[in-house]
């Protein structure tokens, strides 16, 4: 843990936060690379698929709830906030947007449509909300 938090620090103090948040964005990109979901027909096969990967490795589990505009994605018990520290909030976004955004990607969803991060659950729950929506530029 100790390591972790020296890492955090460095990094907060050697990069601004939108390169430490690019960079675990790619981390993200290549750990969903590198744990693919199989090809899923129905939200639950996808949600299932999401869950089976992040149970496997101990990194909590998504919900998906179709909105009006966009697709919600909650994760839920995620370690980076434990391992990093109350600093990594923004860091675990880019990471979660990384991962959701290959494995989307891996399904077929259209180039226009992005992984946001919200942030955390407005009731402050341990979540982060993420949204899979049209780009806007």
């Amino acid at each position: 843990m100790e390591f972790n938090r020296a890492l955090a620090a460095e990094l907060s103090a050697g990069l601004p936060p939108e390169d430490v948040r690019q960079l675990f964005r790619r981390i993200g990109e290549r750990v969903a690379t590198a744990l693919p979901i199989e090809r899923c027909d129905t939200m639950e096969q996808l949600t299932a698929g999401f869950n089976i990967r992040w149970e496997a490795i101990d990194w909590g589990f998504a919900t998906l709830q179709e909105e009006g505009d966009h697709l919600r994605i909650v994760h839920s018990c995620s370690p980076l906030a434990m391992a990093f520290g109350p600093e990594s909030g923004d860091w675990a976004g880019g990471f979660f947007e990384g991962a959701y955004q290959a494995w989307f990607a891996a399904q077929g969803t259209p180039a226009e449509l992005h992984v946001r991060a919200e942030g955390a659950d407005a009731r402050g729950l341990p979540q982060l909300v993420l949204r899979l929506e049209r780009s806007n530029g």
